[in-house]
């Protein structure tokens, strides 16, 4: 009798171009530009947040939302590079948020954790921030907007992406 071995399939890594990600990906890409748009102009993202996801059905994700970027925002270990809302671009930083998110929304709690850890955020932050991502991916669960499980994206290589970055969170430079 033969033995059955299943060889795992490579998952896709994330793509460099907005339009390539999938519908949940964008919502989650944008409302965190969005957020961080509105905080910079010393704006209360929670409107805007509010309104934006509950067209896609995740009303509720807003405060989430809010809670992960203010809790990034206070635990950085470096300058993190966040496109304007309406770039075609996806930085190495998004991607990261993205795939922390991706994990903690399939219950892979200590992987998301350890992909903030080590690329983003102190360890402490990482920690705190990953209710926050837990209570997105249920919520966005609940309105039918699944991340794709994708493969890790690579370390970020912050002095390419300095060059182009709308806004840095942690910085005080911008660019037009």
């Amino acid at each position: 009798m033969g033995q059955l071995i299943r060889l795992p399939l490579p998952l896709p890594a994330y793509p460099d171009g907005a339009a390539e990600l999938d519908p949940a990906e964008c919502v989650l890409l944008f409302a965190i530009r969005r957020w961080l748009a509105d905080h910079r102009c010393s704006i209360d993202p929670l409107p805007r947040l509010c309104q934006a996801l509950d067209i896609a059905g995740a009303h509720d994700a807003a405060f989430s939302v809010d809670r992960m970027m203010t809790v990034i925002g206070g635990t950085l270990r470096r300058p993190v590079v966040i496109h304007c809302p309406e770039c075609s671009h996806v930085s190495d930083d998004e991607k990261i948020l993205l795939h922390a998110a991706s994990l903690a929304q399939a219950g892979d709690a200590q992987r998301a954790e350890k992909a903030l850890r080590t690329a983003l955020l102190s360890a402490q932050g990482a920690e705190f921030a990953l209710g926050s991502f837990e209570s997105l991916g249920e919520l966005f669960t609940a309105a039918h907007l699944r991340l794709r499980r994708r493969s890790p994206p690579p370390p970020a290589d912050v002095a390419a992406q300095i060059i182009e970055p709308w806004f840095a969170v942690g910085s005080s430079e911008t660019t037009p």
